[in-house]
């Protein structure tokens, strides 16, 4: 989680009032924070919680705990006007980082602290929000020094040339890869691209070379009252929260925001900032279920205005919550119960003994997990332990199988671990793959968990424990598996297994079959076939088997 530096004296100016320390840090603990430590009397370091990038700085801090304290409620209220900076978008930025957000804050009048939180606030967007600029880079810029309209564009390295920020000489593309600090750590996320991505104004002046550097030219000042930000991305939606949360916190210095507007090739036409609030739908019995409580439908109604929301009364059951446009936590109706209980307060809630006495116990699916994991090493097998993230390619592309609908992770962290596996075979099979230097032959088994989509469910997901074995020798055939499945259920003492011959897109034919519970299939076993092999770069035949626990048991 991020961490920050944050200024008591800074803090209770923005809140309007001195709040003691004790309590400070107790209302930031409510609201998804944590002070680490206090460098000095005035200076603390807070973490923060990754989703909350509203937080990332003072205001965002002090904004939240106005609507805790009672001293502002409701959804805050920002201005935006019209200003008359356009910004053209160049098709060719379409191969290399295709979209840009931007938006202005006019008359600003920056302290010391407030400039320190801006880029404070810049930083820690770029490593966490923005996955190290991978998804989304911020630049800032003094609008005095620029002459719209901004174009957004792309070109070889060798014909760009400025003076980076900071720097003293002006350098072409390579030289500031290869020169400038922020160049060497971020060069690969450009440098295998044959253009490179530019801003600059109607003059030609650049603006930036993002996700990089910013240019020398359009340096923000101890004068400067102005600002423009520019934020290049791949996903439009990280990098509109990222400037959402940036204008609304110089807004709380009194800022004037106004708004850009985003021309594409296509004729598409974007004003930004958008700060209109995303709705979202809340049940009063479901808060009441959730918490514990029976609150009303206005003690409900007050409690998220004091988590700076708005709220609409649909029917004596619904409401409509109006969340800021620089929240990025909400994904389902238990996040704004999480919220409704920080304003009910968490030391509030008292305790209940559960109505029937429970005697803790290990689950029966544990036990049995267990027993299998136990049975599974008396025949020698190496027990393995996979993520539960993969990625399509591995999951689908690699195991020769159709695209289908997955669970994805709608802000993954890397690429490489995307959505949740639905299946144990691929991870066994990369890790056959990652392990040629090792002896043959080599028998391995996992036991873990799978999740599948089920519309019924309310998370619309289903979580199932599977078991995937393998064996991968110079000679191996279906019977030497099949074996090892025979033997284990007979110790098990399943009577009602079957095996029946079916196909599969990873699976030679005639030599696979669907593993039976009765008329119920509730696994796979066979030989992987040749292309599967070489896709996961396996020189040697693989039998393997994978199977439903939760049926078995």
């Amino acid at each position: 989680m991020p961490t920050i530096k944050v200024s008591y004296s800074d803090l209770c100016q923005l809140i309007g009032k001195k709040i003691p320390k004790p309590k400070i840090e107790d209302l930031i603990l409510l609201n998804k924070g944590e002070v680490d430590r206090w460098n000095d009397d005035d200076e603390m370091e807070v973490e923060i919680e990754s989703d909350r990038v509203d937080l990332l700085a003072t205001e965002g801090i002090a904004r939240a705990l106005k609507g805790v304290l009672g001293i502002e409620a409701g959804l805050p209220k920002y201005n935006v006007e019209k200003s008359n900076v356009i910004v053209n978008i160049d098709p060719v930025v379409n191969q290399i980082r295709p979209f840009i957000v931007s938006g202005i804050v006019e008359n600003v009048e920056l302290s010391d602290a407030g400039v320190a939180q801006v880029m404070q606030c810049q930083e820690k967007l770029h490593m966490t929000h923005s996955r190290n600029r991978r998804k989304a880079s911020i630049g800032l810029h003094d609008l005095d020094k620029i002459k719209p309209p901004i174009t957004y564009t792309a070109r070889r390295p060798e014909d760009i040339y400025f003076v980076p920020l900071h720097e003293i000489k002006a350098m072409d593309g390579h030289q500031i890869l290869q020169k400038v600090e922020k160049g060497r750590d971020y060069a690969h996320l450009i440098e295998n691209s044959p253009v490179y991505p530019l801003l600059v104004d109607s003059e030609d002046t650049v603006l930036s070379l993002p996700p990089i550097i910013n240019s020398d030219d359009t340096t923000v000042e101890p004068d400067t009252t102005n600002l423009f930000f520019d934020i290049t991305c791949l996903d439009e939606r990280v990098a509109r929260i990222a400037l959402n949360a940036l204008v609304t916190n110089i807004a709380e210095r009194k800022g004037q925001i106004k708004s850009v507007e985003i021309r594409y090739a296509d004729g598409r036409v974007e004003v930004l900032p958008d700060l209109a609030p995303i709705p979202k739908t809340l049940h009063l019995d479901y808060v009441n279920r959730i918490l514990g409580l029976n609150l009303k439908m206005k003690q409900l109604e007050d409690l998220i205005k004091k988590m700076r929301m708005d709220v609409i009364v649909k029917d004596k059951n619904t409401l409509e919550v109006l969340t800021p446009a620089y929240r990025a936590d909400f994904i389902h109706e238990i996040d704004l119960v999480e919220d409704i209980a920080v304003a009910y307060g968490y030391n509030v809630f008292k305790p209940e003994l559960p109505r029937v006495l429970t005697i803790g116990k290990e689950q029966p699916l544990e036990t049995f997990t267990r027993k299998i994991r136990e049975l599974m090493i008396g025949y020698g097998y190496q027990e393995i332990i996979n993520y539960q993230l993969t990625n399509k390619d591995n999951l689908q592309a690699r195991m020769n199988m159709p695209e289908k609908e997955v669970i994805e992770i709608a802000n993954p962290v890397v690429s490489t671990y995307s959505i949740l596996r639905d299946s144990l075979l691929p991870g066994m099979l990369d890790f056959l793959g990652q392990n040629l230097h090792a002896a043959y032959p080599q028998t391995c088994f996992e036991t873990g968990d799978v999740s599948l989509i089920d519309e019924k469910a309310e998370t619309k997901t289903m979580v199932k424990r599977h078991l995937c074995t393998a064996i991968t020798a110079y000679s191996v055939s279906f019977e030497n598996i099949q074996s090892i499945l025979q033997g284990l259920m007979d110790l098990l003492q399943v009577k009602n297994f079957n095996l029946k011959p079916t196909t599969h897109p990873s699976f030679i034919p005639g030599r696979t079959a669907s593993i039976n519970l009765g008329k119920n299939q509730i696994g796979i076993i066979g030989e992987i076939i040749v292309p599967v092999l070489l896709n996961f770069g396996i020189e040697n035949p693989v039998a393997i088997f994978e199977l439903e626990l939760n049926g078995l048991l």
